[in-house]
């Protein structure tokens, strides 16, 4: 089975290389670490991770919270929020983010790794739900064509056989063509109707 690749970003170096390990450990593949918010962006355009855990609290102009709106925003990349800070106001904007999840600093392997899974599981759901969305899209387009198409077709009869019983009235003769419209108006009479 192929391993799920991820990013980190976390400004301390230490924890980050011990969430590399921890990573590893449970069977995924680290494609990049980053500092910094805009070498993050810069990173995953380069190694195109499943999913990226980031710090929210970056020791750079760009925190966690606006790198990880500008990764979903530029790339799709789905992100999981580290942090030690739970207070109201932090956890408020990074809902803004939408991030798939929230690992609050200490966490055990086994948090992390839940945390993970469902967050790669919510992000292959959705991927199929817009495949689905796309071809459902593409169908009614061609549907819509197709009755545009055929409407159009009838219409054009219907003034086909007008004209054509304007030109049989001329010559003195009964109309041929029954029009159901002009069946429901009582424009043909029943004589009309029956040489039909």
């Amino acid at each position: 089975m192929k391993k799920s690749r991820l990013m980190i970003v976390e400004d301390e170096a230490i924890v980050s290389a011990d969430i590399a390990i921890r990573l590893e450990e449970l069977g995924y593949e680290v494609v990049g670490t980053a500092a910094a918010g805009e070498e993050a962006i810069a990173l995953a355009e380069q190694v195109h991770p499943d999913l990226v855990l980031m710090d929210i609290h970056l020791q750079d102009a760009m925190d966690g919270i606006e790198a990880a709106k500008e990764l979903r925003k530029r790339l799709g990349v789905p992100v999981v929020f580290l942090t030690a800070y739970s207070e109201g106001a932090t956890i408020q904007r990074a809902k803004l983010a939408e991030p798939l999840g929230f690992i609050l600093k200490p966490f055990e392997d086994r948090e992390l790794e839940v945390v993970i899974e469902m967050a790669l599981y919510k992000c292959k759901v959705e991927a199929a739900m817009r495949q689905q969305t796309e071809e459902l899209l593409a169908r009614n387009d061609e549907l819509n064509r197709f009755t545009r198409l055929a409407v159009g077709r009838e219409l054009r009869m219907i003034e086909l056989k007008r004209e054509l019983n304007g030109l049989y009235r001329r010559l003195g003769e009964p109309p041929r063509y029954v029009i159901a419209e002009e069946i429901a108006d009582g424009k043909v009479s029943n004589d009309e109707q029956s040489t039909n």
